[in-house]
């Protein structure tokens, strides 16, 4: 049984001990004014930005990935499958995130396919702000694997013009422990500034054994100066993360937690292979990954401007997944590489941006090889998979915006037309094959099982927003977006294992024509809102709908026998999103946020072979139809407390309704408290998350068309401990 750290209590009771000694002495408190984060001044879509300062008082002491920092956003539902955010997923809008629609700096960086998501390459406290778009999606933005479902960007803690230091350690249940150092050179000559950045994190798994994580962070950054007309960026990033994997429940035992929930994997070897499958070394992801961005940016005039954004990411390393008797080892080295050239012109009441965006990368999404290994002995035992790519994906938009000021309107109008290019694969037989590197395995090669010939898709993504200001401090917004997502690449990984079973007669014919029907999911998205903001009171309200063609998913087909993935089914998704602040006293501010969701097919789904799976007017598997937060930030002498309480509505595990999870309710509670000296910064923060100890269902392995219920549950993380000292100069 894991132990947590006692200190913690002790340490909380001090803080709210000392704060009630001196709560005489609260003669000057500092007013709450509520601020409109969730509607941003544009006529496109919704969108919420979550700055540093609210990203400080919500990290608190156990915040680890910068995405919980938008959890508490209408439409956006946020899940962490441990305790410290470093496995965490996304939906908006009902629509998960499959490591797309995430960008940092605006850039694309990570897509489909293994390896830690583009939040967990990222130390927060290097993050100044955090986005959202919901809805229609400008053109100069949602660039990458697709954007219907929203995008979420993240923007870098640029270089100091002052010197400056950060030293934070933090401690938590668990084993938990992340040291971070920060150096800000400020301004050096009026020529440049820089700032260097590490951090150590490191923690036991809630239950089993093995880490989850032990990640190693190095972050850099230099910029030009604020006297340079040109102004120039580039940073680059490297993160080493190593963790074991948590084991996933059946239907039955998630219905049963107080029972199961820490159920996980073996803790020892039997020498039996198919037990030591399910050995917890032999399900774990060791990953590396290396991104250089820069921004270049040219005043042409007073009026005009043209920047320049190229970027680069590799991803390297393994996963091992235990299978039957065998291990899967997914070999994977992954570049990625672009740009975004910008053209801006300002008006006197207007402004136009024309621009293009390119992109190349190299799979996974669609498959890439992997090898078996013997689970009881790690021993080779053949090629899984070899497969060899002709062709990268490749991407290529230009894109154009308009915005117009009439009086109190402001209309905008954007349009990016997407040419989108899918990998050439050869699929070879690997009988013969020995365990040797991946580019020896390809010069040995000779038969082919299989090959799937590159595709190209056009997409056309127009979109046009309006904003009417009812008063200076009210408006209303309408607009319209078309959105897209790349088609089911993992098909090809379907037809993998379709070609390897003995057991069923191939149509290659068939084959071909599956593939050749594969569609970018298209979406077409109406948002009407209206926003109010006061000294005391925000108000946001906005009714959304989308209309979903292509949709993407994994089902059994009965007339095949089979699961694959195709594009092929429609749906649609109605709601309406309501976000309010409300400052109830001078030091007390209240928040909350309410979304439902009515996100279902429109028609039965037709398989390639001609059978229907009854799914029309039926809500997706694992979308709430409501979910909703509270919370509050409470300031006395100099402490903030902030408690937040989720709750995530009942979600069907299958699209004939026949299963599903339970609803439930999380608590979380931080403090904090800074120390100044002159120019130092002492912080004091203490957290803990799941307060109530709620046994529920995170996530579950369901796909948008799945039909059974034999798929993995994972189990949400328990009551957990943190507590944070840092220094800042």
């Amino acid at each position: 049984m894991k132990q947590q750290h006692i200190t913690l209590s002790a340490l909380l009771s001090l803080l709210l001990a000392q704060s009630f000694l001196h709560a005489d002495d609260a003669l000057t408190l500092e007013k709450a004014h509520v601020e409109t984060e969730v509607i941003e001044e544009s006529g496109i879509g919704a969108k919420a930005v979550v700055n540093a300062k609210e990203i400080e008082i919500k990290s608190s002491a156990e915040l680890l990935n910068p995405y919980k920092t938008i959890s508490l956003e209408a439409g956006v539902d946020v899940r962490t499958n441990d305790p410290f955010g470093m496995d965490i997923t996304h939906k908006i809008r009902g629509k998960a995130d499959r490591n797309i629609g995430e960008t940092l700096e605006g850039l694309p960086l990570k897509g489909i396919g293994p390896g830690g998501g583009l939040a967990t390459m990222m130390d927060i406290e290097n993050v100044s702000s955090v986005s959202v778009e919901k809805g229609a999606i400008k053109a100069d933005s949602g660039f990458g694997y697709g954007s219907d479902n929203g995008m979420v960007d993240m923007k870098m803690q640029k270089p100091s013009k002052n010197f400056s230091t950060e030293l934070k350690q933090a401690l938590g249940s668990y084993d938990f422990t992340k040291t971070y150092l920060r150096v800000d050179s400020g301004e050096i000559a009026n020529t440049a500034k820089l700032f260097v950045s590490g951090s150590l994190t490191q923690a036991d798994k809630f239950k089993g054994e093995g880490e989850s994580p032990n990640r190693k962070n190095f972050a850099m950054g230099i910029a030009s100066t604020s006297n340079q007309n040109v102004e120039w960026e580039l940073y680059g990033i490297y993160n080493d993360e190593k963790k074991h994997n948590y084991k996933g429940l059946t239907y039955e035992q998630s219905k049963d937690l107080s029972r199961y929930k820490n159920e996980d994997y073996n803790t020892q070897l039997t020498g039996v292979a198919a037990t030591d499958s399910s050995y917890y070394d032999r399900n774990k992801q060791d990953f590396q990954t290396y991104t250089i961005i820069a921004k270049l940016k040219v005043p042409l005039s007073d009026k005009e401007s043209l920047s320049f954004r190229p970027y680069f990411l590799n991803d390297k390393g393994y996963s091992y997944t235990g299978s039957g008797t065998n291990v899967i080892d997914w070999l994977v080295d992954h570049d990625t590489y672009g740009a975004v050239l910008e053209y801006a012109h300002e008006f006197e009441s207007a402004k136009v941006k024309a621009g293009y965006w390119y992109q190349e990368d190299e799979p996974p999404g669609p498959p890439t090889s992997r090898k078996l290994r013997n689970a009881a002995t790690m021993d080779f035992i053949k090629w899984e998979r070899i497969i060899k790519v002709n062709e990268k994906h490749k991407f290529n938009a230009p894109f154009m915006t308009y915005e117009q000021t009439f009086d109190n309107t402001i209309v905008e109008a954007g349009l990016k037309y997407l040419w989108l290019s899918s990998p050439n694969l050869i699929s070879y037989k690997t009988t013969g094959i020995g365990d040797v590197s991946y580019e020896t395995a390809l010069s040995q090669v000779s038969a082919v099982d299989f090959e799937l010939p590159s595709n190209t898709y056009e997409v056309f993504l127009p979109n046009v927003g309006v904003t009417h200001y009812l008063t200076d401090t009210s408006y209303l917004k309408a607009s319209y977006g078309r959105n897209y997502n790349t088609p089911s690449y993992g098909f090809g990984g379907s037809m993998i294992s379709y070609f390897n079973n003995p057991a069923i007669n191939k149509n290659e014919a068939l084959l071909q024509q599956m593939w050749a029907d594969l569609k970018p999911e298209e979406s077409d998205n109406f948002d009407l809102g209206y926003a109010s903001e006061g000294e005391e009171l925000a108000f946001t309200a906005t009714l959304f709908y989308s209309k979903v063609k292509n949709v993407g998913g994994t089902f059994y087909d009965p007339a095949l026998d089979y699961t694959y993935q195709q594009n092929s089914a429609e749906a649609e998704s109605y709601g309406l999103e309501l976000s309010a602040g409300y400052a109830l006293t001078s030091n007390l501010l209240l928040k909350g946020a309410a979304t439902y969701n009515h996100y279902a097919f429109t028609s039965d789904i037709q398989s390639a072979a001609g059978s229907f799976i009854k799914t029309q007017g039926n809500q997706l598997p694992d979308v709430p139809l409501f979910y909703a937060n509270l919370s509050a930030e409470y300031h006395l002498q100099g402490y903030t407390l902030a408690p937040i309480v989720r709750y995530l509505g009942k979600r069907y595990v299958d699209v004939e309704h026949k299963y599903d999870v339970d609803a439930h309710y999380l608590v979380d509670l931080s403090i904090s408290k800074d120390f100044k000296f002159d120019k130092h910064t002492l912080a004091l923060s203490l957290a803990c998350t799941n307060l109530l100890d709620e046994e529920y269902i995170s996530t579950f392995g369901a796909s948008e068309t799945n039909v059974k219920q034999d798929i993995t549950y994972t189990v949400g993380a328990p009551r957990t401990l943190f507590a944070s000292l840092s220094y800042k100069y």
